[in-house]
């Protein structure tokens, strides 16, 4: 299970780490008291090998002086010198008796047994332990043996007459009672084996215990002694053992010394019971103490943790009173801090979210907040109310002539005029963006927002002084109300931007929202959608009309418009789909297209003798792209067509969006030989000075001057006028628009150079060319 609080995992660090220590402790101190105890072990059993040896040779050296005593008797010595034996046997006994021995043995000159008392060896039989006697050892040395099946402790003195005529060889018995004795002196436990007839060592002594007695012995029943090892195992579990040789050859004899380990260790095993207790006591004193230092720590963090709680939840009043000297009165200072830090940015942020920090007016999220509010109540009770869109007409001009600096002031002033205006109704302005300003009119009809907008409209007409420069600035508006346009606040917002671009576009001012309008839109958009596969479908076709040499009426120019035939619609006029693509950027696919389609038809044309020039017309978007050069010249060779035969139509609308890069575009293209012509002339507002560095070569008039001119006498100036400016820059005039033949005559009449009309003849297919041709030819032969 994890530990989630903070308390219980500082303490439980605390105890794991005195715990740790506290083991560590324990076991260290365990090996010590261990190694220790064996340690002591070994020392008292190296001092009992050296206490039991010098308790063997002090009972030596009392049996050998008793004996010495014994083997100088004279009555002793004469028997053993007359071979009396009855008189020995006897004399072993008294004196085994009266020393307190308890095996006598006389020993021959040449190693065999005399007699003995009791009878433990064989008279004649050679002495089992030769190394006794002899004179093959110096001093006073004891010797173990087995002897009738017993361990003996044996020494040995010389029977002299003076000579040496035999050995007196006297043993005590080693039993248990000498094992206690020995234990007594040496402090150890000590056992004597031997290696029985049977061949498996025997306990014929000690001092353990008879259930311990029996262990050693099974357990020396399985032993190999080594000969040359004086340390071996313990051959009991919880004894640590010392081997002793007593007596080699056929009957070897050893002492086995023993310490208890469990009792060597008795009094390390208190020491070690106490260092557990005082092991527990730490570990219950480290508990209590990571406690209380847990508990000191996490309060003052809880404290901060509600305190981070209500500073989160926006209760920027929230206090925290930690009192300290450490470092959590330092980190509720830097929280405190934070608070109003925080209360300051979220403050700031909420100004920034809400506000418009240029014109100081609510911006585009709280007019939305304002009108859902709005929406909901009017809802509710059943009330009306209008919303108003304004855009400013020319602001654009004020940002590129002035510079953006004074479209700022420009705004500021229009936002406080507005607000002022409205600062004594309900009304609401708000700044959405860029020069686009939102009204709200709360409980307004629709005839009572046409008063509040033309007040508007009439604050703003007053001209502002900019920087000593005065500005004058209109502006169109359109209005929606409540719920007669709509329902929800999208709705309202989208028809009311309908109605102002709207107003915007017939430059009246004021726009109300129709509902025809929209549906009509709807129907553009839905044509927009089926546009783009249009082309993919081969739905585009390419209509020519044919213009004439007014010289002498030949054709050598047509026009390549552009036909929509859709498959439900059926032909859709230019005016329905062409704006609309010059508006989404598609017109560069359909324009790409009709260079195409016109190219190639120039090329069939030329193979079937009829050599025409084509003129197709380009878009304001056309100009701007900067790959149209190259895959016009990339167009012109893949066909091997002159660049001389094709020819660009430009409306002077277009040359006027950006006229600066329209001249670069423009220049590229008449370095490819292409021709160009100003369309639609008169209708825009193209500066001279622009057009006279336009690198074009003919200036088409716009018809709605055309159609008039022989009823109309400013029809007729501006045509008479246009000619003649055309003439004097250099540029060839086609007139668009010919209905009539009067028309065709004064054109003529005026020195125009090309005509191009209904009269002349209507756009036909690529096919009828040649028919409209021979239909042209007719008619001229009876003009003449």
């Amino acid at each position: 299970m994890r530990i989630r609080r903070l308390r219980s995992k500082i303490s439980l660090v605390f105890v794991l780490m005195i715990l740790a220590v506290q083991v560590a402790v324990q076991f260290a101190a365990g090996d010590a008291l261990s190694a220790a105890a064996r340690n002591q072990v070994t020392e008292q059993l190296d001092i009992g090998d050296r206490v039991f040896h010098k308790a063997l040779q002090s009972e030596a050296e009392k049996l050998t002086q008793s004996a010495a005593i014994a083997a100088a008797d004279f009555g002793f010595r004469e028997a053993v010198a007359l071979h009396d034996d009855t008189t020995v046997r006897s004399a072993l006994q008294n004196q085994r008796e009266r020393l307190g021995a308890d095996i006598s043995i006389l020993v021959g000159p040449e190693g065999r047994v005399v007699a003995s008392s009791p009878p433990v060896a064989a008279a004649g039989q050679p002495f089992p332990y030769p190394a006794i006697i002899g004179g093959k050892t110096h001093g006073v040395t004891p010797l173990i043996g087995l002897l009738d099946g017993r361990p003996y402790e044996l020494v040995s003195v010389p029977v002299k007459t003076p000579l040496t005529v035999a050995w007196m060889v006297m043993g005590f018995a080693i039993d248990d009672t000498l094992a206690r004795d020995m234990h007594d002196i040496a402090g150890l436990d000590i056992s004597f084996m031997g290696l029985g007839t049977d061949t498996r060592w025997k306990v014929f002594a000690s001092s353990l215990s008879p259930s311990n007695r029996a262990l050693l012995e099974a357990a020396g029943a399985n032993a190999v002694f080594g000969h040359a090892s004086r340390h071996a195992e313990p051959v009991i579990n919880g004894y640590d053992s010392r081997i002793i040789w007593l007596a080699l050859g056929h009957a070897p004899v050893v002492a086995v010394l023993q310490k208890s380990l469990a009792e060597a260790s008795a009094p390390f095993r208190d020491l070690r019971s106490t260092l557990l207790w005082l092991t527990l006591g730490g570990i219950a004193i480290s508990i209590v103490g990571a406690t209380l230092i847990a508990r000191s720590v996490t309060r003052p963090l809880g404290e901060l943790t509600r305190f981070a709680e209500r500073v989160g939840r926006g209760e920027y009043d929230a206090s925290i009173d930690i009192h300290s000297s450490d470092e959590t009165s330092e980190l509720a200072a830097a929280f405190r801090q934070m608070r109003d830090d925080i209360a300051k940015r979220e403050a700031r942020i909420t100004e920034l979210a809400y506000m418009d920090p240029l014109t100081g007016l609510p911006n585009r999220i709280s007019f939305n907040e304002w009108l859902q509010r709005e929406i909901d109540g009017a809802s509710r009770d059943g009330r009306a109310f209008a919303v108003m869109l304004m855009d400013l007409d020319r602001f654009k001009y004020v940002n590129d002539t002035l510079g953006h600096h004074v479209g700022d002031r420009l705004l500021r002033e229009v936002g406080k005029r507005l607000a002022d205006r409205l600062g004594n109704s309900r009304g609401r302005v708000a700044r959405l963006g860029g020069d686009e300003f939102a009204i709200l009119l709360p409980g307004s009809e629709l005839a009572g927002a046409q008063r509040h907008a033309e007040q508007l409209l009439k604050v703003l007409e007053v001209p502002m002084l900019i920087e000593g420069q005065p500005v004058d600035v209109g502006a169109s508006v359109g209005m929606v109300c409540f719920p007669a346009d709509g329902t929800d606040m999208h709705t309202l917002l989208r028809r009311a931007d309908v109605a102002m671009y709207a107003a915007k576009q017939a430059n009246s001012g004021i726009g109300i929202y129709d509902h025809g309008a929209e549906r009509h839109g709807l129907e553009r958009l839905s044509l927009m959608g089926e546009l783009r596969r249009a082309i993919e479908n081969n739905e585009l076709q390419l209509y020519y009309q044919p213009k004439i040499d007014l010289a002498d009426n030949s054709m050598q120019h047509l026009e390549a418009l552009v036909r929509w035939r859709h498959p439900e619609r059926g032909l859709v006029p230019p005016g329905e789909f062409i704006p609309f693509a010059e508006q989404t950027g598609f017109i560069r696919s359909i324009s790409r297209w009709i260079a195409a389609e016109a190219v190639s038809q120039s090329v069939r044309w030329q193979e079937q003798g009829l050599a025409v020039n084509i003129s197709i017309n380009f878009s304001a978007r056309d100009l701007a792209d900067r790959s149209t050069p190259d895959w016009l010249a990339a167009l012109l060779r893949e066909h091997n067509v002159e660049p001389g035969r094709l020819g660009i139509e430009i409306t002077e609308s277009a040359l006027m969006d950006d006229p600066a890069y329209a001249l670069t575009t423009l220049e590229r293209l008449r370095a490819l030989g292409i021709r160009m012509s100003i369309d639609d002339f008169g209708t825009g507002y193209s500066s001279l000075s622009y057009l006279k560095r336009m690198p074009v070569s003919e200036l088409k008039i716009d018809r709605s001057f055309v159609i008039g001119m022989t009823h109309d006498a400013d029809d007729a100036f501006i045509v008479r006028s246009t000619i003649a400016l055309a003439h004097n820059m250099g540029l060839v005039v086609v007139a668009e628009g010919v209905e009539d033949e009067s028309t065709l005559e004064q054109l003529r009449a005026l020195g125009c150079d090309m005509a191009q009309g209904y009269y002349i003849g209507r756009p036909v297919a690529a096919d009828e060319i040649t028919t409209w041709l021979a239909r042209w030819t007719r008619k001229l032969a009876s003009i003449a």
